[in-house]
């Protein structure tokens, strides 16, 4: 008997080594905290260059044009990403233009002065009093150091993200508005008070004996001159949106003093019935797209489409 409780001893005191053992060899745990980073550590500093797409973006864009009610993506030019923010700036047109009509996109690579942004951020009256961007009506106009910001990304090329430079489009041509007069261009038939009711976007009259009337559309183009445009042909049709079939005139230049160069069409009324409404489109081409540029299209608003319209009075 005391031999067995010897040999049990033996064994017992041989797991408690080894126990102990295993104790000792056993791996401690991770501790999460460890590794949590309490600003002891100089943060990287931020590298960020402020003359570029995405320094403007971060930097003026975002925190002071993309705000609830502006350019928010309710309207453009769209400042939410650095891509649209690009994609309705440079080389986009414009929507609102001055009194002179003096600019054609929002932004132009290397020029400042025919940029619409810088225009719009640096002049007071634009359109209208106070309207400079952030709204001076509604704020205050920029800091002198985001204005320069702005002036050197233009004038560096107003590159997209990857340095790259956009080349210039090629637009079809857009239509302002146009006039229509007698034969002797004495008396306007286009005029809102010779509309019907008086309101702009009802046809004009022309009165009852008038042989014919004069028709002038009002062009613009980028890059073509108003005298190098192609085809320049008015139609006309009893039906708003069918001009398979209508009768078409065709332009002839003009220069006139202190304006330049017009295409004017000479439309005879022989034909045509009194009381009857007539839709007018007109079309052009600046030579550098396949179809010819067409005025006001199937896609158009009603109230464009009933503007370019008029009746012979009985």
């Amino acid at each position: 008997m005391k031999k067995l409780i010897f040999i049990f001893s033996i064994l017992l005191g041989v797991a408690i080594v080894s126990m102990s053992a295993c104790k000792k060899d056993e791996i401690e745990p991770d501790n999460p905290f460890d590794k949590i980073d309490y600003g002891d550590e100089t943060p990287s500093p931020d590298t960020l260059n402020a003359i570029t797409l995405a320094g403007l973006h971060r930097n003026l864009f975002v925190t002071k044009c993309a705000v609830p009610g502006c350019h928010d993506g309710a309207f453009e030019p769209d400042f939410r990403t650095v891509q649209s923010t690009y994609s309705t700036l440079v080389y986009a047109p414009i929507v609102k233009n001055n009194e002179a009509n003096e600019f054609t996109y929002r932004v132009i690579p290397f020029d400042t002065a025919k940029s619409v942004l810088y225009e719009r951020i640096t002049n007071c009256c634009f359109v209208n009093t106070d309207d400079r961007m952030p709204q001076d009506n509604i704020g205050t106009g920029l800091p002198q150091s985001d204005i320069d910001k702005v002036a050197q990304w233009i004038l560096q090329g107003a590159k997209n993200l990857s340095g790259e430079i956009a080349s210039r489009p090629d637009l079809e041509p857009s239509f302002s508005l146009y006039y229509a007069a007698n034969s002797t261009y004495t008396v306007e038939f286009s005029a809102i008070e010779n509309r019907v009711d008086s309101l702009i976007f009802n046809p004009f009259k022309i009165p009852s004996g008038e042989a014919s009337f004069a028709f002038a559309a009002v062009v613009t183009d980028d890059i073509t001159p108003i005298s190098e445009l192609q085809y320049n042909k008015l139609y006309i049709s009893d039906q708003k949106d069918v001009f398979t079939s209508a009768i078409q005139f065709q332009g002839t230049l003009i220069n006139i003093p202190g304006q330049g160069p017009l295409w004017i069409v000479s439309v005879p009324l022989t034909g045509l019935t009194p009381g009857v409404q007539y839709f007018m489109r007109y079309y052009t081409n600046d030579g550098q797209h396949a179809n010819n540029t067409e005025f006001p299209q199937n896609s158009t608003v009603d109230p464009y489409k009933t503007y370019w319209s008029f009746i012979i009075q009985p």
